[in-house]
């Protein structure tokens, strides 16, 4: 299945029967056949269609992962605020917004909940029609200082190198300096020169301007890999000396 964008390693058939002893529901066929490709992970397709208007808008709402085994969610603190009989299993959430599946059916219906608006919507009668339903828009850019981290990661992921670089630099502030070393580094780590470029571009800002906020170790361990492979080694003396100074 070609809805995975990047994602973990496959789960086992004995993974997912494990799981399922587990906690006493079954999954849907399709959902156990994207485990059994990605146990988890970013979506290629990040909007589905809604019936009424939710906190994302007035037609449609966002899904940016398909949770893996372990990320898999039944019980929440926040389904108190909401009365749903029945179980519920929870594969993606964005902040108090949960998208899942409710065991209300035989074949569970796909369920999206706003546990701060206290709003419950059917989305799609079974997993397999809310597959189907799933598209893909791209997010606003100049919003990214807003969104959350997955949203950003399904961003970056599609996002060739230009508009790479303007979603970093416009992130380049943000607190979160873990998540953004990770993703320089990948840019480090292309085998294409002008994604190297742009990240040895946004690792240089990081060591003038935010410094203070970086990870000393991991810097170091990006500046001496960078030193290995010989790309642009003027500048990457530059910034050597001065993270060193």
């Amino acid at each position: 299945m070609d809805i995975w964008l990047h994602a973990a390693p496959p789960a086992s058939e004995a993974e997912i029967a494990a799981w399922e002893h587990k906690h006493g529901v079954s999954l849907p066929d399709t959902y156990k056949a994207l485990l059994r490709i990605h146990n988890g992970g970013l979506l290629a397709k990040n909007h589905f269609p809604v019936a009424e208007p939710t906190s994302y808008g007035l037609t449609d709402a966002e899904i940016y992962t398909f949770a893996g085994l372990d990320e898999l969610q039944i019980r929440i603190p926040e389904a108190q605020d909401v009365d749903l009989p029945g179980v519920q299993v929870y594969f993606h959430q964005d902040g108090h917004r949960y998208i899942g599946l409710d065991y209300q059916t035989a074949e569970p219906c796909v369920i999206y909940v706003d546990f701060e608006t206290l709003q419950t919507l059917i989305v799609a009668e079974d997993f397999d029609r809310f597959v189907a339903s799933l598209y893909f828009s791209p997010f606003a850019v100049n919003m990214v200082y807003e969104y959350p981290l997955e949203k950003l990661d399904q961003m970056l992921a599609m996002a060739n190198v230009a508009k790479t670089l303007e979603i970093l630099q416009l992130l380049e502030d943000r607190e979160e300096k873990d998540w953004y070393l990770t993703h320089l580094d990948h840019l480090l780590h292309s085998e294409e020169a002008p994604y190297q470029q742009i990240g040895i571009t946004l690792l240089e800002n990081q060591i003038y301007y935010f410094r203070r906020k970086l990870d000393p170790k991991r810097v170091t361990a990006m500046l001496s890999w960078l030193e290995s492979q010989h790309f642009w080694p003027e500048k990457v003396a530059e910034l050597r000396k001065e993270w060193e100074d």
